[in-house]
Parts: C-alpha cells; sequence; structure tokens
C-alpha cells in the first residue's frame, strides 16, 4: 500500500508538521526574541542553546526508556507535545534569564518524548516493504514545516508580536497533543499504543 492512499496516515503526517511548526520556532524565531525582546548577548544565546544540546545527550536515552517503559504511545505524543507547547507559551509572561532556562528544558524533554517515537509510530503504521515510503512521506512532512516555519513565525511575530506567537503556539501544540492522543491509538489498533 501507498503511504499517499493511506488516510489515517496522511492524518498522522499532518499533525507531525503542525508540531514540527511549533518545535522549529528554536531554529529561526526563538533566537531573534533572545535578542531582540529579551536583550541577551549572543553569548547568553549561545550558552542557552548550547545547554539544550547538552541536555538532549544527557536525557535522551533515560527519558525514551521512561516513555516507552510507563507510557504507551499515544501517552508519550500527548506528554511531550504538551511539554514543547507549555515550553513556548510560558515565553509569553516572563524572559527572565531563569525562565528562558526553564523553558529550553521542558522544549528539550518534551521534544525527547515525541520526536523519536515519531518514527516508531511511522514504523509501525507501515508494512514490511513500504517503510521507507512510509518515512519518507512522514519526513517530506517535517521538510514543509521547516520551510514554513520561519516566515510563518517572523511574520506573526512582527504582525501581532512575539507574545502571541508563544501564546498562539503553545494553544496549537495543545490542539496537537490532543490529535496525536486521538490518532495514534486510531492508526495503531493492534499495538500497545
Amino acid at each position: 500500500n501507498s503511504p499517499y492512499r493511506d488516510f489515517k496516515f496522511l492524518i498522522y503526517c499532518f499533525f507531525c508538521m503542525l508540531f514540527f511548526i511549533c518545535f522549529s520556532q528554536l531554529f529561526s524565531t526563538l533566537t531573534i526574541f533572545y535578542k531582540d525582546t529579551a536583550h541577551l548577548s549572543q553569548q547568553n544565546i549561545g550558552f542557552i542553546l548550547g545547554y539544550s544540546g547538552f541536555l538532549v545527550v544527557l536525557l535522551e536515552m533515560g527519558l525514551v526508556q521512561i516513555a516507552e517503559k510507563y507510557f504507551s504511545l499515544a501517552i508519550t505524543m500527548l506528554i511531550g507535545t504538551f511539554i514543547c507547547g507549555f515550553s513556548y507559551a510560558m515565553l509569553a509572561f516572563d524572559y527572565s534569564l531563569l525562565a528562558l532556562l526553564v523553558s529550553m528544558t521542558l522544549l528539550c524533554i518534551g521534544e525527547i518524548w515525541t520526536m523519536p517515537f515519531m518514527s516508531t509510530i511511522t514504523a509501525l503504521r507501515s508494512g514490511k516493504n513500504n517503510k521507507g515510503a512510509y518515512m519518507g512521506l512522514n519526513g517530506i512532512s517535517f521538510s514543509i514545516a521547516f520551510i514554513i516555519t520561519p516566515y510563518l513565525g517572523t511574520l506573526i511575530a512582527e504582525k501581532f508580536g512575539f507574545t502571541i506567537l508563544w501564546i498562539g503556539t503553545g494553544i496549537l501544540a495543545t490542539i496537537i497533543a490532543i490529535g496525536f492522543y486521538f490518532v495514534v491509538p486510531w492508526m495503531i489498533k493492534d499495538k500497545k499504543v
């Protein structure tokens, strides 16, 4: 079967694309926010971004094992996506250095509990002979988001301000989290989800 004719998987890929639009603010608008609104120096911006990479390396394997042991795929995706959204939404209310570090910590934890499992879910949905096609289509959803996000994020920030962008990102991520919670079990009925 072609993933392009798999309606359930197409819906899942749409949610993955929306998630990555939210998450990708990290690579575009977040650094602008750090510089222009939080008035961080380039050194402090580099420190926070370096901290995020260090945190992912430090925590990823342990957090993935916890999720695999104690949570279903649907719950893991729900929690991870919600945490990512919350990490952005909190920036609308406080952007002290401590708040920025807490936000980045939450973003990393949310990413760890979402992105690795997207590939797992894609592999579970596919068949023996079409895993590459399914992974490719899921990769396209990430690529589309990666293209859209810088323009969309900076446009919203310019027209409405960063507060609206961060609250909107938090609301969208909450909707996506709920969507994942229902779409994942619907897609993989015979697996432990």
